[in-house]
């Protein structure tokens, strides 16, 4: 990389801390700081959902997956779009109807007391780990693509996550993803023109008569049968996620009622659409320039994650290669931003203020959830230098497995509770403890129990699964068991639910009536002309603050058509920050004149 390109680098640091301070002010309480007082723009928090989906693995893993596998990566993109339409139909409206402010509040309004605490811990305790691994992963990457180290990469970006999160709490966080998204998004378009003008390739024509043949024909390296398969069970997976109160409610939270929930969830739609086909020409491209990436990156583990930076390398002029460096750091904050701000609230609202304080003030609430942040983000960057130092240590795999095997266990529970009634209190966590049972036995049986001989060999003796079959066949078997062991058990426990409390009964029937019951913002919240106007404003200003500098650029001396592509990325974003702009003062005027008649009256 260049100097301009360290540069471009170091200026993007500098601003996503700026976040932090410019949405200080916004948090005046405990709902404020953890979900942006229910009253976010819709917009906004679809782009922060949207690209906590479209996370760095993107542009290391998917970007891999694609090299190797083509079109085949688009199925993933498929499912997810399908997931989230499922969700915009059936579940956004319903989640943010819970009316509350952390997503486990939902799970103890369901399934009481003890299923808060059990579904708020496990994954506090699961992600202090997974968090760590997270930061350490993407060091590894950047240092091996390039030469950077890994302790430098580690406490900086985990510096800029934790300020950031600390001090501007979930508006910072939601904020700084539509910021990086328009980043991501702008960057993604010029690699895609770039790729496909590049003499090598020849425009769409040459790329699809250039690519190899199992790029479009999956069956050159996997049965059809096993492909469908692997579809379902992404369906399967990516719909349960996505529509399960913990994992994938907690962002509709942050909107002001049902309906715009389910706006916010057309931006992810869209995104899933459009964005994954762009995104995904580079990647084809470095196929074709790219035969032999193990030569171009030797000091990478899987040389084919570098497939998205090596045609970056060849392709972009100096300082935009530091822009495509920035958009894999955006990628990577959104996401343990956002789970820094979800284990905070978590913490503080199910913990705290249950257990320890009960008649905490809202400022010493957001005071204790900063603290949480700054222990918290610490303990990440304490682990990730541990494995930076030692890489040998076994901790890929344990939580790896651990976080599988409890992840959609924990997660049917909590889709199913929102519409199946007669169930007992203990219904949740006892399909969770089957589900990892379940789990767990057939991690031991893939790994001493003879499983992985059976299912290589057993789909046809005389032509044994692939590396690539084994693992898409071994994830919807895993998954069909234990999709259908928790189940079958979650509805099982309906038995017992004659025996269940007339507390806990009122208790359940007093959640679907909220769930189901519209928001009337009239009565439920005083319409917030000032504060949507203000949220625009201070949007427009961080894209025009942004997109200002990646226009600085101009005075690096390249060719004109480098200085075009330069001109367009930065003119893009500032563009999006002048229409933002018109629209949050249209608002504020709109609103002083609706005050103005209230007065009158």
């Amino acid at each position: 990389m260049s100097i301009y390109d360290y540069i471009v680098i170091g200026a993007y640091l500098a601003f996503m801390l700026a976040l932090g301070p410019v949405y200080k002010s916004f948090s005046k309480t405990a709902s404020d700081f953890f979900r942006g007082g229910g009253g976010m723009l819709w917009w906004v928090v679809g782009s922060s959902a949207f690209m906590n989906s479209f996370s760095a693995w993107s542009f290391t893993g998917g970007a891999a997956k694609a090299y190797r596998t083509g079109t085949f990566l688009l199925i993933l993109f498929a499912c997810n779009t399908v997931a989230t339409l499922v969700c915009l139909v059936f579940t956004a409206h319903r989640f943010r109807q819970l009316r509350v402010i952390t997503a486990v509040e939902a799970i103890r309004d369901r399934y009481g007391n003890s299923s808060e605490q059990i579904f708020n811990w496990l994954p506090l305790v699961f992600n202090i780990l997974f968090g760590g691994i997270m930061l350490y992963t993407i060091s590894v990457f950047m240092s091996g693509v390039f030469g950077a180290k890994m302790y430098q990469i580690i406490l900086i970006l985990g510096a800029v996550m934790v300020i950031m999160t600390l001090l501007g709490g979930s508006w910072a966080a939601t904020a700084g993803d539509f910021v990086q998204m328009l980043v991501v998004l702008t960057i993604t378009v010029i690699m895609a023109v770039l790729a496909l003008n590049h003499e090598a390739i020849g425009g769409i024509g040459g790329l699809i008569e250039k690519m190899p043949k199992g790029h479009l024909d999956w069956s050159e390296f996997e049965r059809p049968g096993i492909t469908w398969i692997y579809a379902i069970t992404l369906v399967i997976n990516q719909t349960v996620f996505a529509n399960s109160m913990q994992s994938g409610g907690a962002r509709y939270l942050f909107v002001k009622d049902g309906a715009e929930a389910r706006k916010s969830a057309w931006v992810s739609v869209i995104g899933f659409l459009v964005l994954p086909i762009i995104w995904i020409i580079p990647a084809f491209a470095s196929s074709i320039i790219f035969p032999d990436l193990a030569a171009v990156f030797p000091k990478l583990n899987n040389p084919a994650e570098g497939a998205y930076v090596a045609i970056a390398t060849k392709l972009l002029p100096p300082g935009l290669l530091g822009l495509l460096v920035c958009g894999i750091f955006a990628a990577s904050l959104t996401s343990m931003n956002s789970l820094l701000n979800v284990f905070s609230a978590g913490f503080v609202r199910n913990f705290y203020i249950r257990v320890i304080d009960k008649n905490a003030s809202e400022g010493r609430q957001i005071l204790v959830g900063r603290i949480f942040i700054l222990v918290y983000g610490l303990i990440w960057m304490g682990i990730a230098m541990l494995l930076a130092q030692n890489s040998e240590i076994k901790l890929f795999e344990l939580i790896l497995i651990a976080s599988a095997s409890i992840g959609l266990p924990a997660a049917l529970p909590m889709l199913y509770g929102m519409f199946v009634k007669k169930v007992p209190a203990w219904s949740g966590w006892s399909t969770m403890v089957v589900g990892f049972i379940v789990s767990l036995v057939i991690y031991l049986g893939f790994k001493y129990g003879g499983f992985a001989d059976a299912l290589r060999y057993g789909w046809d003796p005389s032509a044994p699964l692939n590396d690539i079959e084994f693992g898409d066949l071994k994830l919807g078997l895993t998954t069909a068991a234990i999709f259908s062991a928790c189940t079958i058990w979650f509805f099982l426990t309906g038995i017992f639910y004659k025996y269940s409390s007339m507390d806990y009964r009122k208790q359940v029937d007093r959640f679907f009536e909220v769930m189901n019951t519209p928001i009337d913002r009239s009565q439920e919240h005083e319409p917030d002309y000032e504060g949507d106007s203000r949220q625009y404003l201070v949007l427009a200003n961080l894209c025009l603050a942004y997109g200002g500098m990646v226009l600085l650029l101009l005075l690096v001396p390249n060719e004109w058509k480098a200085r075009l592509l330069v001109l367009i990325c930065g003119g893009s974003v500032m563009l999006v920050g002048a229409v933002l702009r018109f629209i949050g003062k249209r608002a504020g005027a709109d609103g002083a004149r609706s005050s103005e008649g209230g007065c009158d009256e």
